[in-house]
């Protein structure tokens, strides 16, 4: 079975946290990062076609303990049950312009 998607995506293991409701945000995990869209994990079902505000701990790609806290909206696309926790795919926007970079160098 082969991946038409246009962009790679990179598997990776990166700390999140999606806000559900002002005041109430949850732990989640980036399981996946491209360009065109994320995969993260996470405890509670998120609605589809939603906008959240979410955070990911980036890693510097030159020393993993060096990490960048990225906020950004994200509009969930999918979120699937996958065992105990939920799959769910996502479109982010408005990443920092700071950021820019540091996303690259991942393949965002």
């Amino acid at each position: 079975m082969s991946d038409s998607r246009i962009n790679l995506r990179l598997a990776v293991s990166w700390r999140a946290a999606v806000q559900v409701v002002p005041g109430r945000i949850v732990p989640a995990k980036i399981v996946n990062f491209s360009a065109a869209g994320i995969q993260m994990q996470v405890g509670v079902m998120l609605k589809e076609k939603q906008d959240y505000q979410m955070m990911m701990e980036v890693p510097s790609p030159r020393d993993a303990s060096a990490r960048t806290q990225v906020v950004c909206k994200a509009t969930f696309i999918y979120t699937i049950l996958s065992g105990s926790e939920y799959r769910a795919g996502l479109k982010c926007l408005d990443f920092p312009p700071e950021h820019a970079e540091l996303l690259a160098s991942w393949g965002g």
